[in-house]
């Protein structure tokens, strides 16, 4: 950003007066022959400067809306996809647009991006993951939606690159976990409390980040009245944090116990909603044990 005509003329008069050669000719007086060259100097710099300020705004902007190609840019696109819209793409194919810019059909909010090395191809392919919704209502795109998503990839891609769009249901995680509290209030509460702590922790976790088991411990541990969170060896069913991820065909895998760090297939996680395929998975509150402190 440029500087003011004042900040420039009073840098320049600081400047000029180290010379000592020119000290004869000080004089407070704008109007003297001195401040009046220095006025005029200023003023040069100024306009030069903000010409340089404009000639920057106008290139951030080219910058913006030219078809870079990077796999930033391919994920801030899938921002801006319109379900149902057409997209039009100007005559030299260096930018596109939709006739009309209609939030409430960008569907997709959330996108995160990873390069893998295929073998098939023998080259990187780009996947962007992407989800729909915002803190607990995250969702997968359905299958239409994926399709015109993967369309519209398609359209705006450099020709050779390889990448693709996937969209799975949520993580289900499940923390098989004995609590113990002081009693100062009912199970039911506690339980209601914890229910509560882990859904914040779920919706505050960055999308597609790394899930640590011990930053679910440590949530429930927050909570007032637990006074320990324990992994019991002994428990007739195993405990410890688990998670069950969906693959690609919407197909359920296994319950997998995180030792320390897992990477969420969707990107985000969920509790079990105990249908479908989730009917056999506990919830929160059927997961965790809940005792006394005097037990």
């Amino acid at each position: 950003m440029s500087r003011t005509l004042t900040e420039i003329y009073n840098e320049a008069v600081e400047t000029r007066n180290k010379y000592l050669e020119l000290t004869e000719l000080t004089n407070d007086s704008k109007m003297s022959i001195i401040n009046a060259f220095t006025w005029v100097t200023a003023a040069a710099i100024y306009s030069f400067e903000t010409l340089l300020d404009v000639f920057t705004t106008d290139i951030a902007k080219t910058f913006t809306q030219r078809i870079n190609g990077t796999s930033a840019y391919y994920a801030n696109a899938m921002l801006k996809w319109q379900y149902g819209d057409d997209l039009i793409i100007n005559d030299e194919g260096t930018a596109f647009h939709y006739a009309t810019e209609d939030t409430t059909k960008r569907l997709i909010t959330h996108v995160s991006y990873q390069e893998y090395y295929n073998e098939e191809f023998k080259d990187n392919i780009l996947i962007l993951k992407v989800a729909s919704g915002e803190g607990r209502s995250l969702s997968q795109l359905s299958d239409e939606e994926l399709i015109a998503a993967r369309a519209y990839l398609n359209q705006i891609k450099f020709a050779g690159v390889k990448c693709n769009v996937v969209s799975h249901r949520g993580d289900v995680l499940v923390p098989r976990l004995t609590v113990y509290y002081d009693g100062a209030i009912t199970k039911e509460e506690l339980y209601d409390n914890i229910d509560t702590a882990l859904i914040d922790f779920i919706v505050n976790m960055k999308f597609d980040s790394l899930v640590y088991s011990q930053k679910i411990i440590d949530a429930i541990q927050k909570v007032e009245h637990v006074t320990d969170v324990h992994i019991d060896h002994e428990a007739s069913v195993e405990q410890g944090i688990f998670i069950a991820q969906y693959n690609d065909n919407n197909e359920l895998g296994p319950l997998t116990k995180i030792e320390r760090k897992c990477y969420l297939a969707s990107g985000y996680a969920k509790q079990s909603t105990q249908q479908d395929a989730e009917s056999e998975l506990p919830t929160f509150r059927e997961a965790i044990v809940i005792k006394l402190e005097t037990e």
